[in-house]
């Protein structure tokens, strides 16, 4: 009967069509198989679920500002809805284009600069930064110790003997960045831990962060965001900035000669001012005509000056944010609804494909 059986199971397609009765018959005659299968993806899923760390998953969304340029009218109006932007072709750029803003973000002058701000950790009294927690997190172990100092003994003595020889030996300067592994380390947990989307038909920018304290996720989005439009910022207005410190420089200067232009004439006019010779005049009229040149000048610097403000403050783009960066309350991770539900799929494919694998070997076997 059993051999009938077999039979009877193997013959799930019968020429170009599948039997659909030996097809359940077969999977209900394996149900065992799956039932294990899905009982031990279970358990593995369930293992997983309370070993993984809890993580709290914080974010911010913002849109930055689009500077408007003149001078196109209703032409750029229609070539907008045209999908054809004119600003662009002319040259005129509003600021750095939104598809940039993960580069930046991943960048070495960002993680650099984030690395090193201060934060409040759950485990310190006071907030410390990111390199300073990746240096605290590289003291060794009671184990660690006695493994070093025991099996690895020999090797520990040697890297002593190394590190020795190179700090005797000073290395010189080559005007290159060297970072520290401590440093590389912290960097590479914040191009893993902050991620930036951008949507490039709405253009909203989107920053997120996944961490194990929920209020330290907060902080680092908050943080990353202001980061951010900093660097756009000063990019943005690099150019004007740069106008506006060399009038800034020169207005100084500038201010200082008409200073002491109008001071020496008008204490030589106070010294002669009873006097009348042609000498006398002849110095008062060339004092009066560097304290009027250096007037103009200084006026005119003056008024750039204020120009050169003006064109920083219109060139800053501004960000609107649309859900700042909140302490999470709920727990982003495990997911151990979807954990579960994964396992129990999986583990019933495994079953199926035990049980119909099962079946070709044999049918292997006998065909042998």
């Amino acid at each position: 009967m059993t051999q009938n059986n077999e039979r009877k199971e193997l013959q799930i397609i019968k020429g170009d069509e599948i039997d659909l009765i030996a097809l359940v018959k077969t999977i209900w005659n394996g149900r065992k198989t799956i039932y294990y299968s899905v009982g031990l993806a279970v358990f593995i899923g369930l293992v997983i679920t309370f070993t993984s760390p809890v993580k709290y998953q914080a974010y911010c969304t913002l849109i930055p500002s689009k500077e408007k340029k003149g001078g196109m009218g209703n032409l750029g109006a229609l070539a907008g809805i045209a999908g054809i932007n004119l600003g662009a072709m002319m040259g005129q750029s509003s600021g750095i284009p939104t598809v940039i803003y993960p580069q930046v973000v991943n960048s070495y002058s960002f993680k650099k600069e984030m690395v090193h701000q201060k934060f409040h950790f759950a485990e310190y009294t006071e907030p410390i930064s990111l390199y300073e927690y990746a240096l605290a997190d590289t003291v060794e172990s009671f184990g660690s110790k006695v493994i070093k100092y025991t099996i690895r003994l020999p090797w520990t003595i040697k890297n002593a003997l190394s590190a020795s020889e190179i700090e005797e030996k000073e290395l010189p300067d080559y005007g290159v960045l060297n970072l520290s592994e401590e440093e590389l380390r912290a960097m590479a947990a914040v191009e893993e831990v902050i991620k930036i989307e951008v949507d490039n038909k709405t253009g909203l920018i989107s920053v997120s962060a996944e961490v194990v304290e929920p209020v330290l996720v907060a902080q680092l989005v908050h943080k990353a965001v202001e980061l951010l439009q900093n660097y756009v910022i000063r990019y943005k207005t690099k150019q004007a900035r740069e106008h506006l410190e060399f009038i800034q420089d020169q207005y100084n200067k500038k201010k200082d000669a008409y200073e002491q232009a109008q001071r020496a004439l008008y204490e030589y006019k106070d010294q002669h001012r009873n006097m009348v010779s042609e000498r006398v005049n002849l110095e008062f009229q060339r004092l009066s005509d560097e304290y009027e040149m250096s007037s103009t000048v200084f006026k005119g610097l003056a008024q750039q000056l204020e120009q050169a403000k003006i064109a920083v403050n219109e060139q800053t783009p501004a960000f609107t944010i649309l859900e700042p960066a909140k302490v999470p309350i709920e727990k982003s991770a495990p997911k151990k609804k979807i954990i579960l539900v994964v396992s129990v799929f999986l583990g019933g494919f495994v079953g199926l494909g035990l049980i119909f694998g099962r079946l070709v070997w044999d049918n292997l076997k006998r065909s042998f």
